[in-house]
This record gives structure tokens, C-alpha cells and sequence, in this order.
């Protein structure tokens, strides 16, 4: 508390006029600590901070009050309040985000030489906080600073705050920029918005999840502890006005689940709007469910803070692939499959209206960096991490990072960059994919540097393109666009391809791609911005931008709600232990309820779709034995887009599995000791034999063989049953029930 009466003069001679002695004192409180922080408003379009303050003074007194800046001139004196019957008043004064640090200073109207001002200095910018986990741990500690900063462009404008067995706040200059990867953060909000202070408020603790930070039971990660940081940083009554979250590696688990289980703690409604009162049990999928002592309602006030959201980053393989989502063994790379539905599910959780006003628009997704780092073997290491060893790892992270949160925000006028244009050439030689955003290029092509050889077959020029599940061999820069040729002959109308799925990184050589930095071969778009080649372009884009114009061959069929279906009028007969099947077609899948693939009566088989966009798998055998219990894969089908989808099941082989575009999304082992399938069942397709759960969609090819393969290629003996169309064809077939095709 700073105190200043009147001035007080020395006793007056014969030649002075006396001077009255002051009858009026004044006080303000100064802030916790020199330059504080406040944050602007940005995320509402403001660009000013209310800044509480308050004091003693004569009671009765009216208060005035100005704001000194550094490098400019004062404020105008303006009325404050009144000061209580106990001398006591608050207020609050608006400032403009400043270049400068600026100090209060305060006065009797009454008396306008009794005044005070505040030692302490604070600033007007953005406090920013970083929720995660280690790898934005990363950009501050100096564990993993095995770098030289670059220059800093300016000193004393960006501070970062941390929890460090109590809250820490560093001011970073030239001198001391504390870690590479903290410069380089700093360096993009400096260069980008360079009369803007930056407060870091870091909540990041390596090794956790959301789950781990709402329960108190939980003490991997304390919500006291963030808490804390985050009372530090707002202990003048200033607000956090731009939280950012990716938050995947941990939280990635939850896959498909990951809207249902995190909406609450940012909203504190369930997605389908229900209110949730703290301390809650938040339930999620099929049994899941958490404590949540906490939420983030605590914290932030939805009136001065949104969310900065983005990501996920990238999520780099540890073996070999034989696709985005699948090892080369054929086996489900479970956690690659998990962070693409993780992607999903956040995208979902950003459009649920229960959301509406806690997030700004999402943020670039980073993936253009380098994680770990080489063992020294020959091998590569620590990959689930962004590299200490090279400016393209962490300091790289932290700048796209940095760019998340302007962009976000608007605080810098571009867009993300995605994939929402194609053009399927008529003869199925090549596809050609491009963005409204900006030229599409890489960051190899960019420096200049030499392409990758041809020692890998994925090794293209553009990587994280897939054709029908499996990784593209040619996806070339041509004139701004990615031209994608096929694996092998054309492209046929059936053709599936896809960007960024698994881990969005497009690798499927371990190490090799690593070695390789084939995080250059990502696609991004040069926008001129600071410290990065180009932004990269989101993964994931529309699959109705992506789908597949070419005319399909003579022949198929369509099918409606009510029909055709097709019921083997005979029973499977005696000792069939294998079944395979391809369904060729393109689906309704957005509609409500599971649909029949492939069924028997009694449901001794039963292959679905479900509406969001997984297929769900049961086996039971002759015996009344199940062995596949309603199995779901990820999300493998989209509305109305072209998919091959293969099924196989071999009782003594002791296997049953779904592929979908040739990438393996159910593979469920199994010992039978009854391995046959029921004699006296019948097959059934697209629906039950009521006509119930009828799949619609386009058909271009059904077909069924009593013997299954392994690898979910096509048996080499001729079907059991075969529909190719066309709708005339299909409508005479014995098999068909329901409406007639079209």
C-alpha cells in the first residue's frame, strides 16, 4: 500500500505566502508483482483490460485517477468513486493493449497534490495458458535445451509462468531466453504481433491425462497445483483470456469417446445437454466412466475467456506399418487407430452446440516437426516426443504452436490450410487435390533439398496419402496441387484415398522414416509467417470432397429402406466351417440405427453398420458358443462413399476378421471346439429376413464363398452366391426380397 499526503512545506519566512497544511491523504494498492499482466480480449474482438484497483483516502473524498504509460503520454485525469465512511474505495480503470508498462497513479479531486501511484508496473497483451502434457513441457524445461537459442527480437515483452514446487515467472530477454524452444515460441508472437506483451501461463505436467487432473484421488497430476499457477497468474484480478488445448497423447485413448468424455469439463453439460454438477461421475461409452472433482468452469469465466483448440499433433510409428492404423503383421496399431478417432471425436466435440461460445474456430493441426531423436545405433528414440537436438523439433513444435493460438484467435488474418478441392481425371490416371488456402508444397521442396530415392515404396514425394487403406506410392507436387497416381493400373470408381489417418504422420519404415525426416514430405502452405517453411495442411479433410466421380462399370444396383434384400432360400447345409464375403458399395450410413451387411437367421453371423460410421461383428458357432461378441472397429465408412468391405471367418482356423479398403479393422482370435456354423441356418444380406435393418446405399458387387482366406484376399474359387447387377439381374434372383433395385 502506497501512501502520500500533501506536500508539506518548510515553515514560511516574512517573504512567503503560508501554505496550509494538507487535510486530505490517499493510498492505492500496488499490483503482487511488477509487470503484471492483463489480457486484452482478444478472443471477443476487444482490445482493452479492465484493471481493478483500490486504496484508502480521506473518507468523503472523490477519487481521480490516470494511467502513466512508458513512451507515451498520460491519460487524462478522470473521476474514480468516493471514498467510504471508513476511507476506503475501489474501482476499476480500461487500458488500451500497450507497447509500454504503466503504472496507476491516483488523487484527491479536492486536493490534486495529495496523490499516490503504484511501484509495481503491469501490461496490457494476452495471457495465454497451455494445457498438455510432456511435450509442452518440453518447450520450457531445460532438461531437454540441448540448443542455442536463436535472438530474441525483443526483451521483456513475453513472460512465461510455471508450477515448480510453487508458481514461477520468468521474463524473457536476449540474455536470457531461458530455452530454445521458449525463444522460438516467443519469437513468433514478437514477430507477428510486435507491440503485443505475451503471459505463458504453462498447466502441463509430463504423463497425464484430463482424468488425472479433475481427480483428487488421482495424484499423478493435482488440481491444487494448477490451480495455483493459475492463481498466480491472475492474483491482480486479471483473467486468462486465451486457454489453448492439444491434448491427445494421454487423453488419445479414448478414442471415439473422447466428446463424450471431455465435454463436461469445458462445458459442464453432457453432449446431449444435460447439466453436470461438480463433483460428478462422468460416464462414457459402454461402461466407461471418471471422477471429476473439477472442472474448468472454476478457473475461467466464459464472459473473458475461449479456448484456443487445436491439434492433434503428430503421432510418429514405433514398428513397421502396413498402413496408417495397421502393422505390417496385420494386427490394429491400437494406438494410432485411437488417435484418429481422437481427432474425430474433438472435431465433434468443437461443432456440439452445447459448446457454443467456449471455443474459438480450431487451430492448425501440428504435424510438420521432427519427434525424437537417433540412439546412436542406427536406431531412433524418444519419438513420442518433439526432438531436443534440432530446430525442427521442439522450437519447431513451440512455433506452430504459437501460430495455433494467433490464427485462432485473430489476432493474424489467414486460414488454416485444408484439402477441399480434387478432380478425378475421367481416365483414372491420377487425382489431383488442392487447397483454397495457397499453393500446396512441402518443406523439403521449400529448402530446396534433395528428394527422398526410391528404396521404400512409400517414399513419394507428399506423404500421408492412402489408396484404398494402404500407403500411396506416387503423390507428386504439381503446379500447387498433389497429383495421387494409382498403386498400380488406374484408378477405378471403387477407388478410395484418404489424408492423414492413424498418427497423421504417413510413415509406415521403422526407423527408416525417421532417418529419413519425412516429416518434410508432409504437404503445407507457404503464407509467409514467422519461424516456420509453411503451415501444414490439415489431415482428415471432408470424404465428400475426396469421393470417388469416376463412372462405375456397366451393372450394379441400388438399394432403398425397403428393399431388395436377398435370403438364401436354402440352409448352409452340413459342415461349412468358413464363410468369406465382399460387399463392394457405397452406403447410407448417417441414418439411425445398426444395418444388416451380412446376417444368418438366428443372427450365428452378423456383420453391421452403425451410424457413426463403424462396423460391429458377431460370431457364434454350431455349438451356441460365441466367439465375437459385437466387436466395433473405428470409424471406417462415411456416408454415401464408395468402400470394399471383405469379411472372413474360419472356425478351425480360430479367426474372424473385417477389412475395409484392404486396411484390417476387426482381427478377433478364437479357439472352437464346435467348428462348424449351424446347418440349418440360412444367409442373408443387406437386412434381416423381416426386411428389418436394411441397408440403402449403392451396390456395385455382393458375394459370398463357403471357404474363407486370411489376408482378406478374394478366394480363388468361384462364389456361392454372386450379385453384380444389373437392377433387372438382381430383381429375378431367387435370393431377393423387399423392393425391387434400381
Amino acid at each position: 500500500m502506497i501512501t502520500l499526503l500533501g506536500l508539506g512545506l518548510a515553515a514560511p519566512t516574512s517573504n512567503t505566502t503560508e501554505t496550509p497544511e494538507p487535510v486530505t491523504s490517499i493510498s492505492i494498492a500496488d499490483f503482487s508483482r511488477d509487470k503484471t499482466l492483463f489480457d486484452s480480449g482478444a478472443a471477443f474482438g476487444r482490445n482493452e483490460a479492465t484493471v481493478p484497483i483500490g486504496g484508502t483516502a480521506t473518507a468523503g473524498e472523490t477519487v481521480q485517477v490516470r494511467v502513466l504509460t512508458e513512451g507515451g503520454p498520460a491519460t487524462a485525469w478522470s473521476d474514480l468513486t468516493m471514498a467510504d465512511g471508513n476511507g476506503d474505495w475501489t474501482g476499476s480503470v480500461s487500458a488500451a493493449r500497450s507497447a509500454g508498462w504503466s503504472r496507476i497513479e491516483v488523487r484527491n479531486k479536492s486536493e490534486p497534490v495529495t496523490r499516490a501511484t503504484t511501484a509495481n508496473r503491469f501490461g496490457v497483451g494476452h495471457v495465454v495458458a497451455l494445457w498438455g502434457q510432456s511435450e509442452i513441457v518440453r518447450i520450457r524445461s531445460t532438461a531437454y535445451n540441448n540448443l542455442t537459442p536463436e535472438p530474441l527480437l525483443a526483451d521483456d515483452a513475453v513472460q512465461a509462468i510455471w508450477f515448480d514446487g510453487a508458481p514461477v515467472v520468468k521474463h524473457l530477454t536476449d540474455a536470457d531466453p531461458h530455452t530454445a524452444a521458449l525463444a522460438a515460441m516467443a519469437n513468433v508472437f514478437l514477430a507477428e504481433r510486435p507491440d503485443d506483451k505475451v503471459a505463458l501461463v504453462f498447466q502441463a505436467v509430463s504423463g497425464t491425462g484430463f482424468r488425472a487432473l479433475v481427480d483428487d484421488s488421482d495424484t499423478s497430476r493435482n488440481w491444487s497445483e494448477d490451480a495455483a499457477v493459475h492463481t498466480f497468474a491472475t492474483a491482480d484480478g486479471q483473467h486468462v483470456g486465451l486457454p489453448s488445448v492439444s491434448w491427445f497423447a494421454s487423453p488419445g485413448s479414448l478414442a471415439e469417446h473422447y466428446e463424450e468424455a471431455l465435454l463436461p469439463l469445458f462445458a459442464g453439460k453432457t453432449t446431449s445437454g444435460a447439466d453436470v454438477t461438480f463433483p460428478a461421475q462422468i460416464s462414457f461409452g459402454s461402461g466407461g466412466s471418471y471422477q471429476a472433482d473439477h472442472w474448468f468452469g472454476e478457473l475461467y469465466d466464459p464472459a473473458q475467456t475461449k479456448w484456443v483448440a487445436f491439434g492433434p499433433h503428430r503421432f510418429d510409428i514405433d514398428a513397421d506399418m502396413q498402413s496408417a492404423t495397421v502393422l505390417a503383421g496385420g494386427a490394429i496399431q491400437n494406438n494410432l487407430q485411437n488417435k484418429e478417432q481422437a481427432r474425430v471425436s474433438w472435431r465433434a466435440l468443437m461443432d456440439n452446440p452445447h459448446a457454443d461460445g467456449i471455443f474459438l474456430p480450431l487451430g492448425l493441426e501440428p504435424t510438420t516437426y521432427q519427434n525424437g531423436v537417433s540412439d546412436g545405433s542406427g536406431g531412433w528414440t524418444d519419438q513420442s516426443h518433439p526432438s531436443s537436438d534440432t530446430d525442427d523439433g521442439a522450437p519447431m513444435f513451440a512455433r506452430l504452436v504459437a501460430h495455433a493460438i494467433l490464427q485462432s484467435s485473430g489476432l493474424t488474418n489467414w486460414s488454416v490450410p485444408v484439402f477441399d478441392m480434387a478432380e478425378w481425371e475421367p481416365s483414372g490416371a491420377y487425382v489431383d487435390v488442392w487447397s483454397s488456402a495457397g499453393p500446396v508444397t512441402t518443406t523439403r521442396s521449400l529448402r530446396g533439398e534433395p528428394e527422398l530415392d526410391n528404396s521404400q515404396p512409400h517414399w513419394t514425394d507428399v506423404f500421408g496419402w492412402q489408396i484404398n487403406g494402404l500407403p500411396a506410392h506416387r503423390a507428386e507436387l504439381e503446379n500447387g496441387r498433389v497429383r495421387i497416381y494409382p498403386n498400380a493400373g488406374n484408378f477405378v470408381s471403387t477407388d478410395v484415398i484418404r489424408f492423414g489417418e492413424g498418427g497423421a504422420t504417413g510413415m509406415a519404415k521403422f526407423p527408416e522414416d525417421h532417418i529419413a525426416g519425412t516429416y518434410k514430405n508432409l504437404p503445407v502452405v507457404d503464407l509467409g509467417l514467422a519461424g516456420v517453411d509453411g503451415i501444414p495442411v490439415r489431415p482428415l479433410p471432408d470424404a465428400s470432397m475426396l469421393a470417388n466421380t469416376l463412372t462405375p462399370p456397366a451393372g450394379g444396383f441400388s438399394t432403398g429402406p425397403t428393399g431388395p434384400f436377398f435370403y438364401d432360400p436354402a440352409t448352409l447345409g452340413a459342415g461349412v466351417s468358413g464363410l468369406f464375403a465382399q460387399m463392394d458399395l457405397a452406403p447410407v450410413v448417417s441414418s439411425s440405427g445398426s444395418k444388416n451387411l451380412l446376417t444368418t437367421t438366428g443372427n450365428y453371423l452378423r456383420l453391421e453398420i452403425l451410424p457413426n460410421g463403424k462396423v460391429r461383428l458377431r460370431v457364434r458357432d454350431s455349438g451356441g458358443v460365441v466367439h465375437v461378441d459385437n466387436v466395433q472397429s473405428g470409424a471406417v465408412l462415411a456416408d454415401n462413399v464408395q468402400a470394399d468391405i471383405r469379411f472372413g471367418v474360419d472356425l478351425p482356423a480360430g479367426f474372424a476378421r473385417v477389412w475395409v479398403n484392404d486396411a484390417l479393422v476387426i482381427d478377433e482370435s478364437f479357439s472352437s471346439a464346435t467348428p462348424t456354423l449351424p446347418s440349418n441356418r440360412a444367409l442373408l444380406l443387406l437386412a434381416s429376413n423381416t426386411g428389418a435393418y436394411q441397408v440403402e446405399g449403392a451396390v456395385s458387387r455382393l458375394a459370398i464363398w463357403k471357404t474363407a482366406t486370411s489376408d482378406g484376399s478374394l478366394p480363388a474359387a468361384t462364389p456361392y452366391k454372386d450379385f453384380i447387377g444389373p437392377a433387372a439381374v438382381v430383381n429375378a434372383d431367387p435370393w431377393r426380397n423387399g423392393t425391387a433395385a434400381t
